[in-house]
């Protein structure tokens, strides 16, 4: 792969990015091997190692980071996750790693992802979000603090238009203008 046919769809907290061919490339920071990124036209070295994870047959529309796993949005409406599962941010119904994507669970007609420290976000279609993984800060929207390895579903928050997640906290854009957060709150 050549870092100058790719095109960056969102690093913010990951460690993943999305080329032209449409397969993610997972990015290793801790190893020891150099290359050089291209971005903004600024030329800066990181180490790194990539390796090129399997997407099936659908095309990917979006991805998406936390801080030690990747989302992925498919053009069918599902969504694939992989990484680090310890407060269930993969949302397959385990706490078990994964080096390769799997698919959430009970989760359809999604719209946007977003990544949050260790836990994910979904938009679907009819304006809905849903939350899953790590809730301790109450990132999750469902009231509790408990953490889920399955998707919830945002308390009293509809006709969404937008989301999205950093560190212990999420935002949402509402079709009236309004913005909403939930999560840690300092």
């Amino acid at each position: 792969m050549t870092y100058e046919n790719s095109r960056k769809i969102d690093v913010k907290q990951s460690n993943s990015t999305l080329d032209v061919p449409m397969k993610i490339v997972q990015f290793n920071p801790m190893h020891s091997k150099l290359a050089i990124l291209y971005l903004t036209a600024v030329l800066f070295p990181l180490f790194l190692i990539t390796t090129r994870i399997p997407i099936f047959a659908s095309t990917i529309l979006q991805v998406s980071g936390g801080s030690f796993h990747s989302i992925a949005l498919k053009s069918d409406g599902t969504v694939l996750t992989w990484g680090q599962n310890m407060h269930g941010q993969l949302g397959d119904g385990t706490n078990t790693d994964r080096k390769i994507p799997v698919q959430v669970k009970d989760l359809n007609n999604v719209t946007a992802i977003a990544g949050g420290a260790w836990h994910s976000v979904a938009l679907t279609s009819d304006g809905t979000v849903w939350t899953w993984g790590s809730n301790w800060a109450g990132q999750l929207g469902d009231g509790t603090t408990k953490s889920r390895n399955k998707p919830v579903q945002v308390n009293n928050l509809k006709n969404i238009t937008a989301i999205a997640s950093k560190g212990l906290h999420n935002l949402a854009l509402k079709s009236d203008g309004t913005v909403w957060t939930w999560g840690r709150n300092r």
